[in-house]
């Protein structure tokens, strides 16, 4: 959502270089349906979404080959032969940024909420060293990055409400 803006914004002005800017912060993500699908021998990008949206998605290193910072400085490389891969390795290198910065927020809100919620499972009541967090209400557009949005529980409850999720989306 935030590429398809930037990049309506700056059409204007940087032409058909705002769409290798979308393109390099758009396409960077494929990384983890490739994985996906060579992984579970399934190439169905709303059960991919689905997969990395579950409680504890996978955090192995081929989901991210491309979010290493070395895929686009390669292509910043490439840009000196080839102009045109330039917004294509700026737009990699905002996406990584990006995620940098919701990373780094996410992890101060998870911490507020375990500390709010003295590391206890809000659901069944249990301390334990898996107690985590689980994103109770996001906002529709843009993350928030409040504890209020998100509640603390430990990994069987965390599990339990995802599944409870992906069985009310599957019956609506």
């Amino acid at each position: 959502m935030l590429s398809t803006t930037g990049t309506a914004l700056l059409q204007p002005w940087l032409r058909r270089g705002a769409l290798g800017l979308w393109a390099g912060s758009v396409l960077i993500d494929v990384d983890h349906y490739l994985w996906f699908g060579l992984r579970e021998r399934r190439w169905n990008p709303s059960r991919a979404v689905r997969f990395f949206n579950a409680a504890f998605p996978p955090e192995h290193a081929a989901t991210r080959v491309l979010h290493n910072p070395l895929a686009p400085l390669a292509l910043l490389l490439l840009s000196v032969r080839r102009r045109e891969l330039l917004p294509v390795a700026v737009g990699m290198l905002l996406h990584i940024a990006l995620d940098l910065g919701h990373e780094a927020n996410m992890n101060a809100a998870r911490t507020a909420a375990l500390d709010r919620d003295a590391f206890t499972c809000q659901a069944c009541g249990r301390r334990a060293p898996d107690v985590g967090t689980h994103l109770r209400t996001q906002p529709w557009l843009l993350p928030s990055y409040g504890a209020h949005n998100l509640v603390s529980l430990c990994a069987t409850c965390h599990e339990a409400e995802h599944a409870e999720r992906r069985r009310a989306i599957r019956w609506s």
